[in-house]
């Protein structure tokens, strides 16, 4: 239900390259109303990009006195526009690429799902997927939701300009949201894949563990058996390697400009976090609530996809180097089985599976908690250049 729910935001958004019908991307006359329909939405995302920067933000609104909350402002429009128009352009300039990894995707998706069984650790791991998708579910509407309150109230006597800033900002975040969680899900999709073949694994080893300490000697029939076993897994393992890497090369340039909106939008959180706090700005109870609110979202979307990715990469090469040492005792398993494994662990040491933004630096949790601080540096930097030009402003008068 969840994943159906996201399929139906990406499609309404234009961010799938086409529909799906019965694990088929759609073709034909279907498919061309669908790329008409995207054309017209993108279209009027052109259309609605002069509302974006309303004057009477600049004149009259509670940024009027503040340069810094202007220039945040203005900063935050634009790497959101950028974000924007590099996932719409992705989509029309990639689309054979997308959809080849669509189907590559699906195949690979039904090739795991016949490893599971009604045991209590698939089970589990459904649940905590579930558990993933539901809170990314809660956290993209309660953003939008936040986000479009907080909007309306900010006051001004425009009552037209007001309505159109406010339902271009909505639209273009709307679409930001969604094309972050769809990225997202793909993530969430492919963990989902390395878990299965990781709990096949455990099960093969538990298998072993167990013939090993009530058998003399491991029949011929269990030991093809279990070396059958082993390369398909490593073949599904790899496979999945090879997908996530072609996930992120695929959407690098949408990723690398999603973090940096996402950057800009916390420097923009944080200040206004202290406007509100040193009373700068004037707040009501319900828009200090809001603001509360929007803080949560934002901190929430920006930890989830933190774990996504760290799930994908690092974490998911530390739970299969574990699992694969799992069968380094095993002394009846046969020649070809150990083999098999010295291939598997070379090409787990050989192909980690790291993601580098643009090629420049690499994402992880680490490389994100030195992205908070300075975040933090950057916001006490504005905050003393506010108060430096508060204090020239009074000599002035004076």
């Amino acid at each position: 239900m969840l994943l159906k729910s996201f399929y139906i935001y990406t499609v309404c958004c234009g961010l799938v390259p086409a529909p799906l019908r019965k694990r088929k991307f759609l073709t034909g006359r279907a498919l061309r109303w669908y790329l008409l329909y995207t054309a017209c939405l993108h279209g009027a995302l052109l259309i609605l990009l002069p509302f974006t920067f309303p004057q009477y933000m600049y004149d009259e609104s509670y940024m009027s006195s503040n340069l810094v909350l202007q220039w945040v402002f203005n900063l935050t429009n634009i790497t959101r526009i950028m974000a924007m128009f590099s996932g719409g352009l992705m989509m029309w300039f990639k689309r054979k690429r997308l959809l080849e990894l669509g189907e590559r995707l699906l195949s690979h998706c039904l090739k795991c799902r016949k490893l599971e069984d009604h045991s209590k650790k698939y089970t589990k791991l459904r649940k905590r997927i579930r558990g993933v998708l539901g809170q990314m579910f809660l956290v993209a509407n309660f953003s939008l939701l936040g986000g479009a309150l907080i909007l309306m109230e900010i006051d001004t006597d425009h009552g037209f300009g007001k309505v159109s800033m406010i339902m271009t900002h909505v639209i273009q975040y709307t679409y930001i949201v969604i094309m972050m969680a769809g990225i997202c899900v793909i993530l969430v999709i492919l963990h989902w894949q390395s878990e299965r073949v990781q709990i096949a694994l455990e099960n093969l080893s538990l298998f072993l563990n167990h013939e090993e300490r009530n058998s003399l000697v491991l029949s011929e029939n269990k030991a093809k058996k279990t070396l059958d076993n082993l390369r398909y897994l490593f073949q599904l393992f790899a496979q999945n390697q090879r997908l996530i890497i072609l996930v992120f090369e695929t959407f690098d340039i949408p990723i690398a400009l999603l973090l940096l909106k996402m950057f800009v939008t916390n420097v923009n959180l944080v200040y206004h976090g202290v406007q509100f706090g040193n009373e700068s700005i004037e707040t009501s109870f319900f828009t200090r609530i809001l603001g509360q609110w929007v803080l949560i979202s934002h901190y929430w979307s920006a930890v989830l996809v933190m774990n996504v990715v760290d799930d994908v990469t690092r974490r998911s090469d530390l739970k299969m180097g574990n699992r694969l040492r799992e069968f380094s005792h095993l002394e009846l398993v046969k020649r070809d089985f150990q083999l098999e494994l010295e291939l598997f662990s070379d090409h787990l040491r050989c192909h980690p599976a790291t993601y580098k933004v643009c090629g420049l630096f690499v994402f992880n949790k680490q490389t994100s908690l030195v992205y908070f601080f300075y975040v933090l540096v950057q916001v006490l930097v504005l905050v003393q250049f506010d108060l430096k030009n508060k204090v020239d402003e009074r000599h002035k008068k004076n």
